[in-house]
């Protein structure tokens, strides 16, 4: 890995994308949360449309209500669009160096939007990226 990330502090998860898939960061104030979508928390408005916003736990649930620690909204450039996950906190790392470790066998489910882990000064980080967190989240609101 030799490249620019963002880490969006969730709880206790530190989920480590691409910097350039994160579109903006907006306040977790500006999310309209009347009448959100299916599983959402509400909407972000960009690019003259609304995107729908996730609040996710620490174990990548769909939370229906907003932590007060909660104060960002990260928007994800994904395939068919944008999506909205709230986080505590977002850091950036400028030209990331070092090695992805795969994911422990115990650790990995068919769905997960883990796709390694990374070690660094401050612990480890999970990575992954947007389109696999969008399809992650796109599963668990369809998941009977």
């Amino acid at each position: 890995m030799n490249a620019s990330a963002a880490v969006l502090k969730i709880n206790g998860l530190d989920l480590m994308f691409p910097q350039s898939e994160i579109r903006t960061l907006e306040s977790a104030s500006d999310v309209d949360a009347t009448d959100p979508g299916e599983k959402s928390v509400g909407w972000i408005s960009y690019m003259r449309q609304r995107w729908p916003v996730y609040c996710l736990s620490e174990q990548l649930e769909l939370q229906a209500t907003l932590p007060s620690s909660r104060r960002t909204c990260a928007l994800l450039a994904v395939e068919a669009g944008y999506i909205g996950v709230l986080c505590d906190d977002v850091s950036i790392m400028k030209q990331v160096t070092g090695q992805l470790y795969e994911i422990p066998l115990a650790m990995k489910t068919a769905h997960t939007p883990i796709q390694g882990l990374f070690a660094n000064q401050q612990g480890l980080l999970c990575v992954s990226n947007a389109n696999q967190l969008a399809a992650y989240v796109e599963h668990r609101i369809h998941k009977a």
